[in-house]
């Protein structure tokens, strides 16, 4: 089964990856960073403020902090655990991709993947009925995890895996904060 995966995976990186050219390697280049999605998040901030109680917003600021924590450790741990080698480290598959960066941790699955789909299933599920545009964070979110792809960094199996524990994790915390603000009449 791991063999099909991985077969697979090698096709539709090469792919994918094949997409890229010189003149789109830097807009790729600056996605995938994570302080450059910093300002998203300051504006998404500053709106909840004008919306919610402050005494929800610490709540919510409290409980993603703890989200990102849980995430970034299920990540590392997995990462570490399973220790795929990423694409653009793999001897085997040396000059089949376009190769712009060259992370040394391991592959499987996506940090980027788990914690932007964790962020925004997160936020849209709190914040749906308050804000319509708060769907801009799953375009962020593909963004997010495309950028992977394009730079050879991720196999797509790893995206996947890595959206889908994401996904869980949002809808787990999301749960938690609706219950412990229920549970404080906050």
């Amino acid at each position: 089964m791991f063999e099909f995966i991985q077969k697979y995976d090698v096709i539709i990186l090469d792919f994918l990856n094949g997409l890229g050219t010189p003149m789109a390697d830097p807009f790729w280049l600056f996605v995938t960073k994570i302080y450059v999605w910093i300002p998203l998040f300051v504006v998404l901030l500053f709106f909840s403020l004008r919306k919610i109680t402050k005494k929800h917003v610490l709540l919510i600021l409290l409980i993603f902090a703890v989200m990102l924590a849980f995430v970034l450790g299920v990540t590392e741990l997995v990462k570490y655990s399973i220790a795929r080698v990423r694409p653009c480290n793999t001897v085997a598959l040396n000059g089949l991709f376009r190769e712009l960066i060259h992370p040394s941790d391991y592959s499987f699955f996506s940090g980027h993947s788990a914690t932007s789909v964790s962020i925004a299933t997160y936020f849209i599920v709190l914040f749906r009925k308050q804000f319509m545009w708060i769907y801009i964070l799953v375009i962020w979110s593909v963004f997010f995890m495309f950028s992977r792809l394009y730079l050879a960094a991720h196999f797509p199996s790893d995206i996947i895996t890595g959206a889908t524990v994401g996904l869980c994790v949002g809808l787990l915390f999301t749960s938690l904060t609706r219950l412990v603000m229920k549970k404080l009449t906050i």
